[in-house]
């Protein structure tokens, strides 16, 4: 499972900083499902540059048999994801979601007839200008399966949702703000992105590893990023040479 993921990140990370309009959105989405091994993949985004509620944008790897029938059901009144996703901070386990209510016990059971997976993430993102998205994903993984490779998958996501959202930002004409790194933020960014550990850094730069790990914890706040991988990405994203040395 991790060497898959491991590839499947690296590859839709390449291919998210490609896109270069909603189609090619769409193909990224659903070669990120096929990647994983996924069942569904999708990204709803609502408030992007001034859009309303009412105007969202979606990209989604569900049949249209199944859209239709969500909007025909109305299932968007009473669906869990929608109803709690924008407003909270950490990922939703599908699992945790109370299914007593009749309707929301019939959402799940028809989605899972119509091709979505009976395991699913949800991945909550909350822009600086009002924006939100929800980045959610479903497979059919065994309970204990699932306990496992959502470890995984929590990983991933919450970096690729964070991207994906950035892109779709640019889509819609939003210039992101530039970031200004210090010389040594950068350096140890630069041999991040080589591949190197924080000790191999400390080593190469002739500083202390608590010194290495102070200018990247600097770099990821500066960046927004939440790991030192999503900061790479978002220097790369940024026109930052950060390789070759």
């Amino acid at each position: 499972m991790s060497d898959i993921v491991g590839s499947s990140f690296n590859t839709t990370l390449s291919r998210v900083a490609e896109v270069s309009d909603r189609e090619s959105l769409d193909v990224v989405i659903k070669g990120l499902a096929d990647g994983y091994g996924l069942k569904s993949a999708a990204y709803f985004g609502i408030r992007l540059s001034g859009r309303s509620n009412d105007d969202p944008i979606l990209s989604v790897t569900y049949s249209s048999e199944w859209v239709e029938h969500y909007k025909e059901r109305r299932f968007v009144e009473i669906d869990p994801v929608i109803q709690t996703g924008f407003r909270r901070l950490l990922p939703l386990d599908w699992d945790g979601f109370a299914r007593t209510e009749e309707r929301v016990k019939t959402l799940f059971g028809e989605a899972t007839e119509f091709g979505l997976g009976k395991k699913g993430l949800s991945i909550p993102v909350h822009g600086r200008h009002g924006d939100r998205a929800l980045f959610s994903i479903s497979c059919d993984l065994a309970d204990r399966d699932w306990a496992r490779d959502k470890l995984h998958y929590l990983r991933d996501f919450q970096v690729l949702a964070t991207h994906i959202h950035d892109k779709v930002l640019r889509l819609e004409g939003h210039r992101p703000e530039k970031k200004h790194l210090s010389p040594r933020e950068f350096e140890c960014l630069q041999w991040i992105a080589e591949g190197k550990t924080a000790w191999e850094c400390a080593t190469i730069l002739g500083l202390s590893q608590h010194t290495v790990r102070c200018y990247l914890e600097s770099a990821r706040h500066k960046l927004n990023a939440t790991s030192n991988t999503h900061a790479v990405s978002i220097a790369h994203r940024a026109g930052l040479p950060l390789s070759p040395l």
